[in-house]
């Protein structure tokens, strides 16, 4: 069953058609639009974070003038150099309280000075600095950004040491250490040499701006370049320093969980920068100009190494603002248009569905005509139409058309009734023929199956001519050796009298059994004499012939005899059949196991008793169909050491009396023999001539 409307109407077809090139024009408007916002808004707010670090940055090289400068104006105050001319220097209330007022009005967090011939009691002081001491020495300032060692500035000021400390907070994205708390401290200091009145470089005037926990700095630059109107509502824009990859300053907020302020939010100093970030800026020491992950969130953000004035890399300078208002207002513009654009598309494929309508109204005429016509309908028309255009004339031409074929139908329906007489006539004649042609057939597979029997059988003829010759001279032998054997014993022959009984009776029934095979191989002789038989003692002699056989194997034959009516056969060949059955059962075994031998009667379809029945099962291998359909062929074995001949003699054996042999057998369940002998025997013409052919070699002999 189609779904989709398109598949079942031309007005969806059409509808398809036409909206198909809209829509795609459409996708491919939204795909351009957001591929250009989208790079137009990135390649934006980089330029926009990358000025944003350019002030930052000029920002921090001027705060480095100014305290300069300041120092430099304050080292050209004639009260200052009053007041360190040897004359003054008794009074060290006054310049101490004079160095106080001066470190508050420069807005530095130490300032001190120092005597030039006592430098050696500040070297733990000056240890930053040390390789600058000769330049300040031949009277030139020294100033930038220094990264102070925790014995370094406690040398200077113990307070503002512990004031530095940063305990380091697990930060999302950062890189693992196992440091707890960052006890360096990055600071701006100035160092100006002051002259004495004979030009003499006599003190250093030591000034710094501790940049740890300086919130005052980053909250200008950051009011200097995110003030109000340079973001969206809801835009964060930020400023931090770091000390390594410490934040040491800045005005990033995360939620605090102990220890919350009023807003419930804090500075993320002691925080991280993210491992990626840090990987680029500072072992690389390149810029980074791209979105990165800042404590919490995902911020545009451009991160660029700071040296101080060894131009060593002390730590990190970043600039950004969170990325979420741009994306979400992006998405909002992204929205809009797609909504716009879904809009345009309902309402053009309303115009054309129902522009459609009008114009594919005779269209659906014509199809309901040809449904009905498809229906059984023969007399269904379309008629005329309302429209004069290529509908009318097509409507026309198929009105026309149905009448021709109805003219048409109506001829091959005469025909075809005539053509349907002389089918029928002719299939009689062919089936006829055919059922002729198979009798022939028939008769040839049975006349084929008989031709490819008797070569089998005068090729096995031939050989037992020659097996006779050979069995019967050996025979004679063994007869005269018993003979000679029963003289030279005397009395002593009776312990083992049985046994060469048996052996004589068993050479004689050898010789019996080639003498019946010669006889059949002479023309015009009779028949073997048949005799009357109590069919149960013969089965117990035969199984006493092969219990050695059985026992060597070790075999157990489980016995059932019922009281029968005597049958007529000859007992040597009798006797053949059932050895050869019993030794087969045996090797169908693999080993040792049971056999079941009985006898019953055997009765015809009206309950009528005919004759007896004997009956050898076996549960060994079985056979497969394939297998059973050939067992009584000539030459026919699945035996490495088996000649073929065995169930085939044994079943011409016993059809040449009218008696037959039956089997049924399944793999891996064993197999059943039973051999049917008639009360009264009637000799098979067609089993005796087969029989003939296969013994005509022995007369040879």
């Amino acid at each position: 069953m189609r779904i989709f409307f398109w598949q079942r109407s031309v007005r969806g077809k059409l509808l398809a058609l036409t909206l198909l090139p809209i829509l795609l024009t459409l996708l491919m408007l939204i795909g351009l639009t957001a591929y250009w916002t989208s790079t137009y808004t990135d390649r934006q707010l980089y330029m926009k974070v990358a000025a944003d670090l350019a002030v930052a940055r000029n920002t921090l090289h001027h705060l480095q003038e100014r305290q300069l400068e300041q120092l430099l104006r304050l080292s050209s105050s004639w009260q200052l150099i009053q007041q360190l001319q040897p004359t003054q220097l008794a009074d060290t209330a006054l310049l101490e309280q004079l160095t106080t007022q001066l470190q508050q009005e420069l807005e530095v967090d130490f300032l001190r000075l120092l005597p030039t011939e006592r430098l050696h009691l500040f070297r733990t002081s000056l240890a930053s600095i040390e390789d600058q001491l000769p330049l300040l020495a031949s009277g030139e300032s020294v100033s930038g950004l220094l990264r102070l060692e925790p014995e370094e500035l406690q040398a200077i000021d113990l307070a503002l040491a512990q004031q530095a400390q940063i305990p380091l907070r697990p930060t999302p994205h950062a890189r693992p250490t196992d440091a707890r708390v960052e006890d360096r401290a990055l600071v701006v200091r100035s160092l100006v040499p002051l002259f004495n009145l004979d030009g003499e470089v006599a003190y250093l005037l030591d000034a710094g701006l501790l940049l740890n926990h300086n919130l005052a700095f980053v909250d200008q630059i950051r009011d200097l370049v995110y003030g109000p109107g340079t973001l969206p509502e809801d835009g964060i824009g930020s400023v931090t320093l770091f000390l390594g990859d410490t934040r040491i300053s800045t005005n990033v907020t995360e939620v605090s969980q102990q220890g919350q302020t009023e807003s419930g939010v804090m500075r993320a100093i002691g925080t991280r920068i993210s491992a990626e970030v840090a990987e680029q800026v500072l072992d690389q020491q390149r810029l980074w100009l791209d979105r990165a992950f800042v404590v919490h969130d995902w911020y545009i953000s451009a991160y660029e190494p700071i040296y101080d004035l060894h131009q060593e890399l002390v730590g990190v300078l970043y600039t950004g603002f969170s990325e979420g208002p741009f994306i979400a207002q992006y998405r909002v513009t992204l929205s809009e248009l797609g909504i716009t654009l879904l809009i345009v598309l309902l309402v053009s494929a309303f115009l054309v569905w129902h522009g459609a309508r009008r114009l594919f109204i005779p269209v659906e005429q014509i199809h309901r005509s040809v449904m009905a016509v498809r229906a059984g309908q023969s007399d269904a028309r379309i008629g005329l139409l309302d429209t004069q255009d290529e509908m009318a004339d097509l409507a026309h031409q198929f009105d026309q058309m149905m009448d021709e074929l109805d003219s048409r139908q109506r001829t091959i329906q005469a025909a075809a009734q005539e053509l349907e007489r002389q089918v029928e006539a002719r299939t009689l004649s062919l089936q006829q023929k055919t059922q002729d042609l198979e009798k022939h057939i028939q008769l040839l597979k049975a006349t084929r199956a008989q031709l490819f029997t008797k070569e089998k059988l005068a090729v096995l003829g031939e050989l037992t001519a020659g097996i006779a010759h050979e069995i019967n001279n050996p025979a004679a032998v063994i007869l005269g050796h018993m003979d000679l054997l029963q003289v030279e014993l005397g009395d002593q022959a009776s312990a083992v009298q049985q046994e060469i009984d048996t052996v004589i009776e068993q050479v004689y029934r050898i010789r019996a059994i080639i003498n019946n095979l010669l006889q059949y191989s002479r023309p015009g002789s009779t028949t073997d004499q048949l005799q009357t038989l109590e069919l149960n003692p013969v089965v117990q002699d035969t199984l006493a012939l092969v219990r050695h056989a059985l026992d060597k194997q070790r075999v157990e034959v489980q016995q059932q005899y019922q009281t029968l009516p005597s049958i007529q056969a000859n007992r040597q060949q009798l006797q053949q059949v059932l050895v050869n059955l019993l030794i087969n059962a045996a090797n169908a075994l693999d080993g040792p196991g049971q056999i079941q031998l009985s006898t019953q009667l055997w009765q015809d379809d009206q309950g009528r008793t005919v004759g007896a029945m004997i009956q050898v099962k076996d549960h060994g291998r079985g056979m497969t169909p394939e297998v059973q359909a050939r067992i009584f062929e000539p030459f026919f074995t699945t035996r490495e050491n088996g000649n073929g001949l065995g169930l085939s003699v044994s079943l011409s054996l016993i059809r040449r009396y009218g008696g037959d042999i039956q089997v049924e057998s399944e793999p891996g369940r064993g197999s059943c023999f039973r051999v049917y002998l008639l009360s009264q025997a009637q000799i098979n013409a067609e089993d005796e001539a087969t029989m003939r052919q296969l013994l005509s070699g022995l007369g040879v002999v």
